[in-house]
This record gives C-alpha cells, sequence and structure tokens, in this order.
C-alpha cells in the first residue's frame, strides 16, 4: 500500500508529493554535551535528525562546540569535539528529533 501526502492546487497540479520518501519521528532526547546513541531497527535503511539549539550565541572570546550527528547499521550516534578552551568553549544544549524514513 502506497503512504505519502500528495496536494494538488484549484487548477489540478502537484505542489507536494511527499509519497516516496515519508519521515516518521522515532524519539527525542535532551543534548545536554555528552557523547551518546540510539539504537532502532527502523533505522537501518536511513535516518534522520533535526538537532534545535537552546541557544546560537556562545562567549564572544570562545567556541560554540555543537554535536557531530551518524548512523551505522541502525544505530544514531552523537559525538562532540574536545573543548580547546575549559574556561570559554561550550557545548551546544538542546533537543534532538530522530526518526526514519
Amino acid at each position: 500500500m502506497a503512504a505519502g501526502l500528495t496536494i494538488w492546487d484549484a487548477s489540478g497540479n502537484i505542489v507536494l508529493d511527499a509519497s516516496h520518501r515519508t519521515l516518521r519521528i522515532i524519539d527525542s532526547v535532551v543534548l545536554d554535551g555528552s557523547n551518546g546513541s540510539r539504537s532502532d531497527p527502523s533505522m537501518v535503511s536511513g535516518g534522520f535528525v533535526s538537532f534545535q539549539s537552546d541557544r546560537y550565541i556562545g562567549w564572544l572570546s570562545g567556541g560554540l562546540i555543537h554535536p557531530q550527528f551518524s548512523f551505522n547499521n541502525g544505530t544514531l550516534t552523537w559525538t562532540y569535539s574536545a573543548k580547546n578552551s575549559a574556561q570559554y568553549d561550550e557545548y551546544q544544549t538542546g533537543i534532538l528529533f530522530y526518526g526514519a524514513y
């Protein structure tokens, strides 16, 4: 059975056809600056992330270190690089939404 969303305008023209790869949110997790991972068998064929950060500006003399995301065989992993300056560098925190196609 086909799944997705198709929207037409008043003239019958397709304005959105999202029937090929429909996204499904599996879960969300609050990222606090620590490395971590989540596994789900439905992410084996691919997945997506949407990271909603708490803030966009760090110290003017330091850096804001954002998480790096990767998928491998149904496991989503996020890692943070090491701080260059313990005094001024900050880890980007926020909410991570993740799912599968």
